[in-house]
């Protein structure tokens, strides 16, 4: 596909032009962003919401010595563009390319990192601090949207924000009644409803802010003179512009997310676009799982905070109203009111991205596991999450949940063992429960998993040398090792793990003793993870043998593909072969 080509000013030269050349630059970016955007994919109907707003702020403010704050970070391609990378939207969506999100080690104009949504308005609030004393005449601009603003962290900002008086604080509340899903809750009502300019005004000024509105955010000179008294007024201030998500492209307009996100797609049609990966996946056989216990059963409730189309929940929410909720983008509202709901007798699922389930930590195991309450969370994308940042990748689940007392933590090993794990949980739920299932299309045809224990393990294959022990993720890249072992001479079984906590350790000591080699893989980091649960689980049965595990080491992971990322962080099965060789020397290629 042939992508617009655009001619852009320095920041210099964008502060010299006149409101008439800054919106027919918009427009350029506007149709920039389509071009290309339906080409890579791309956020495209949330950075279409804020062109003009973004021209604007840095027609107005100096960055990089003034900090300007994109919330969520996904708002930030017209931010890119004016500040130096056109050239690399071509790599958006390759692994390295340009990252879909604002990101500091791209260039000195991005103030933070952000993937996660609702950060800005705290780290705006120390920014602020930091810059009065440092240098007074700089000014923090926060702008935040999409939905951010509900976020607990954001209202946290939000109240020490008023409380900081002359600090050089404007934020700028991107409204366009849209998170993913449309906005949700009593700050809709606030901003949406009706009187809601008079409603607005009084709620941020009784705060303690200045309050300035934009009605329309897409008129050039209004932006301009409302951001502009804003600096004037060196004091917090909100700044309140409505938008339209999607603003420019017409296929956006009746999409249910205005095109938050998709995969590549044809811009005058909108055919091929997807909010999410391409094929039948594991969400939508949960999904489908649960709508089926919906239906027969009035007390399973569903939740999601603001991520509908992650977790395939798009028909409960249409079926079952009272029933399937969007609590908006508050991951804690979301296991908060979960655990109300199982103290009410209800059988709640709360289906959100592991990424985001890290969020609710505390309400996880103050609320749910403390109280020992019949809470499910269904954690999607647990693994590799492809293209977003690499803060969106679900590698940090299990050390963390396996620690809590009460919790039950499960990996389904296919699709028909979540299918059932879904019906039999759902029929008398104890305790609280984390399912975990992968990012990727289901394959085709899913690998043998063995009969599943009532212990909760498979052993699809026998073996004679040692075994692979892994979950369900990592089962396709276990019978490729095992492949490979073969060819050096080894006979070495798989052994695919279902219950994570409880772990199956009788069972599983029983298999593995009369082995002297395991090799542990999974979609982790190792630190805590599932192969430190099978060092553990060695020690308390006082047996020794010889353990490579393959995981994620300490770091942070780029977004990428399930190879790419896996070639990064050396577990694709021949480099795992490489590391047996070097582990064990003479091993390989001799038959004992």
């Amino acid at each position: 596909m042939k992508t617009h080509q655009l001619i852009v000013p320095t920041l210099n030269e964008l502060k010299q032009q006149s409101a008439a050349q800054l919106t027919q630059l918009a427009e350029d970016i506007r149709q920039f962003l389509i071009s290309n955007i339906s080409a890579t994919g791309g956020h495209i109907g949330a950075n279409l919401s804020v062109v003009e707003l973004t021209v604007a702020i840095h027609a107005l403010f100096d960055s990089p010595a003034d900090k300007v704050i994109f919330d969520t970070g996904h708002q930030g391609y017209t931010h890119k563009i004016l500040t130096g990378r056109v050239e690399n939207f071509a790599t958006l969506n390759q692994y390295r390319g340009m990252n879909r999100f604002v990101a500091r080690d791209e260039s000195e104009h991005d103030a933070i990192d952000a993937s996660h949504a609702g950060t800005s308005l705290s780290i705006a609030s120390g920014y602020a601090k930091a810059l009065k004393l440092t240098s007074p005449a700089n000014y923090v601009v926060s702008l935040i949207g999409d939905g951010s603003m509900v976020e607990g962290m954001a209202f946290e900002g939000l109240n020490y924000c008023a409380e900081d008086k002359d600090s050089k604080l404007v934020i700028v509340l991107n409204d366009n009644e849209m998170a993913i899903a449309k906005s949700v809750g009593g700050m809709r009502n606030l901003t949406a409803g009706e009187n809601w300019q008079s409603n607005s005004r009084a709620f941020f000024e009784g705060m303690g802010f200045a309050y300035l509105l934009v009605e329309d955010g897409h008129d050039m000179p209004a932006l301009l003179e409302q951001l502009a008294a804003a600096k004037q007024l060196a004091r917090p201030v909100i700044v309140h512009v409505k938008t339209e998500k999607g603003k420019g492209l017409a296929c956006a307009k009746d999409h249910p997310y205005k095109m938050h996100f998709s995969m590549p797609f044809d811009a005058a049609t909108g055919k091929g676009a997807a909010a999410t990966v391409v094929g039948r996946t594991y969400a939508v056989v949960a999904a489908e799982a649960l709508k089926q216990k919906m239906t027969t059963d009035d007390d399973v409730f569903a939740m999601t905070p603001a991520t509908p189309y992650a977790s395939s929940l798009d028909e409960c929410l249409a079926l079952f109203p009272e029933r399937a909720l969007d609590v908006g983008m508050a991951e804690q509202q979301a296991v908060g009111m979960a655990c109300g709901l199982a103290l009410g007798g209800k059988k709640p699922v709360v289906c959100m991205q592991t990424t985001f389930m890290q969020r609710a930590y505390d309400q996880l195991i103050h609320d749910a596991c403390y109280m020992d309450l019949p809470v499910t969370v269904f954690g999607v994308r647990a693994g590799f999450a492809g293209y977003d940042g690499a803060t969106h990748h679900g590698i940090y689940d299990i050390p963390y949940l396996r620690s809590f007392p009460n919790m039950q933590l499960v990996y389904p090993a296919s699709s028909a063992a979540l299918t059932e794990l879904i019906e039999k949980r759902l029929d008398n739920p104890q305790g609280p429960m984390v399912i975990l299932y992968p990012y990727e299309p289901i394959p085709t045809p899913e690998p043998d998993t063995g009969l599943i224990e009532p212990c909760g393990l498979s052993v699809p294959v026998q073996g004679r040398d040692g075994y692979l022990v892994c979950l369900g993720n990592r089962l396709v890249a276990a019978y490729e090792l095992k492949a490979l072992l073969e060819a050096q001479g080894k006979d070495y079984g798989i052994i695919c793990v279902q219950s994570i906590k409880p772990f199956p350790a009788e069972r599983f000591v029983e298999l593995v003793a009369p082995t002297k080699h395991l090799i542990t893989l999974e979609e982790s980091v190792l630190n805590g993870g599932f192969g430190s649960l099978v060092l553990e689980t060695l020690a308390d049965a006082n047996l020794s043998m010889q353990v490579l595990r393959s995981g994620v080491d300490d770091k942070f992971v780029y977004p990428g593909s399930k190879d790419e990322c896996s070639a990064e962080c050396g577990m694709m099965p021949g480099q795992i072969i490489e590391q047996i060789a070097q582990q064990w020397p003479n091993y390989l290629g001799v038959n004992k």
